[in-house]
């Protein structure tokens, strides 16, 4: 599984893919004070009291992958 993590000053995006390549939205939401350097981070936890290895890998940081509404128009 893929996530994109994207963002536009203030607002946000969060996408996830099976492929790699076709992303589909998962949320957009806005921060209030996210327009400046943020902190961030991937967490994982399981859904019962069992534990488990979760493993993450293939991170990068890229320009916004986030279509702009004047993408969609073109």
């Amino acid at each position: 599984m893929w996530y994109r993590f994207s963002r536009r000053d203030r607002d946000y995006c969060i996408e996830c893919s099976e492929d790699g390549i076709n992303f589909r939205q998962m949320r957009i939401f806005h921060m209030w004070e996210g327009a400046e350097k943020i902190t961030y981070g991937i967490y994982a936890c399981s859904p019962t009291e069992g534990s488990y290895k979760a493993t993450f890998s293939n991170m990068q940081i890229t320009e916004c992958k986030w279509e702009s509404d004047a993408d969609w128009r073109d």
